[in-house]
């Protein structure tokens, strides 16, 4: 019988739980996209950033920045780097915070990159809930100012990951998030070319419940469930690092959203891993631990009021229908700023309403700001 310590995430055929086959994708599909060009990645080593980090290792770029704030995570991606053959393209791996902004004053100056990809994001849903600031400070306050020093550097495209947890939020994770998305929409004076890709559950990030469930079953413990009737949108890594390339070839700025068929259920999950790794009787015991503050029992991926266009991009759509007073939004960004630096916890949780109107907080966050 193998365990799940035995078979990387990577090598689980994820078709039979999804229900549909994972969307294709080809090198050639975004290699054009990257040729010569130098490719900053904030969030180098986490999940989806390493993904794309070895998907971009065998392209045709001219050199790659690696940023994350993790030294193992760095780690890691670099060994993977040193076990390539070849050492094209050049590939820098930087340690660093997007919050650091004399580090990014000296990547932008010396590097001078084309493309951005940003992955870096607080994204532990349950913490944030106590601990607000840092989830403002990292997730909205981090992409705007990434992307003010993109545009005084000439960056031709920045490429945001963000959520379904943006829409309709019940979290500070999801609120955060949704407010760096209409900071890029209301973001008009600047020729970069700006995109958000809004992705689901991806399966074996960091933290994610297929993670969890694996940790779970290598260890002989129950899972644990939130709830019976508990449903997400699902991609693969993979899924999500290709939809990102891709991306590259729409020329205007635009919120995307890439298909990812139904929505699952969680149990439904639990179980297809269990029969993957052939655990005994397949009825490893289940724990049903109820919803966390912050959490959804079904995630949505659109708002009332939004609409999908098809693009130029198969399995990719566009999301329309925000309308943005950009003058009124930006004041507002500045005085989110002023109170996430001050800590000042007196008017932010009416800011944030103000901000995203469909936000429910929780008690969690409510407790901790009143």
């Amino acid at each position: 019988m193998l365990t799940a310590s035995q078979i990387a995430v990577q090598e689980i055929d994820w078709s039979g739980f999804l229900h549909r086959p994972a969307w294709p994708s080809r090198v050639s599909d975004w290699s054009e996209l990257i040729t010569g060009k130098t490719i900053l990645i904030t969030g180098a080593g986490g999940s989806i950033g390493s993904s794309l980090a070895l998907l971009l290792m065998a392209g045709p770029s001219h050199n790659l920045i690696f940023l994350d704030r993790s030294k193992d995570h760095l780690d890691l991606l670099y060994k993977r780097y040193k076990q390539r053959d070849i050492t094209l393209p050049e590939v820098w791996f930087i340690q660093g915070d997007i919050s650091d902004q004399v580090l990014l004053e000296e990547i932008f100056t010396r590097h001078q990159p084309h493309v951005i990809f940003h992955a870096a994001a607080l994204k532990h849903l349950v913490p944030l809930e106590s601990d607000p600031f840092a989830a403002l400070e990292n997730n909205t306050l981090g992409t705007a100012e990434l992307l003010q020093i993109a545009a005084r550097f000439n960056v031709e495209h920045f490429v945001n990951i963000s959520t379904d947890k943006a829409v309709n939020p019940t979290s500070v994770l999801g609120v955060s998030k949704r407010i760096a998305e209409l900071f890029l929409l209301a973001h008009k004076q600047t020729e970069v070319r700006i995109t958000s890709l809004r992705l689901g559950n991806v399966l074996g990030s960091s933290g994610s419940v297929a993670s969890i469930f694996l940790r779970h079953l290598q260890e002989r413990l129950p899972l644990e469930i939130t709830h019976s009737d508990a449903s997400r949108y699902f991609l693969t890594m993979h899924e999500g690092a290709s939809f990102l390339l891709q991306s590259l070839a729409l020329r205007n700025s635009r919120l995307l959203l890439p298909e990812m068929g139904a929505p699952r259920k969680i149990i439904e999950l639990a179980g297809f891993l269990q029969r993957w790794f052939d655990v005994e009787n397949h009825n490893r015991p289940m724990i049903s631990i109820g919803l966390r503050d912050g959490e959804k029992l079904c995630e949505q991926i659109t708002y009332d009021f939004e609409y999908l266009k098809t693009t130029e991009l198969a399995q990719v759509y566009e999301v329309c229908g925000t309308t943005l007073d950009p003058e009124l939004f930006m004041h507002d960004v500045v005085q989110l700023r002023k109170l996430v630096v001050a800590r000042r916890k007196n008017g932010l949780l009416e800011l944030l309403l103000k901000l995203v109107p469909e936000f429910h907080p929780s008690s969690t966050l409510v407790r901790y700001l009143v």
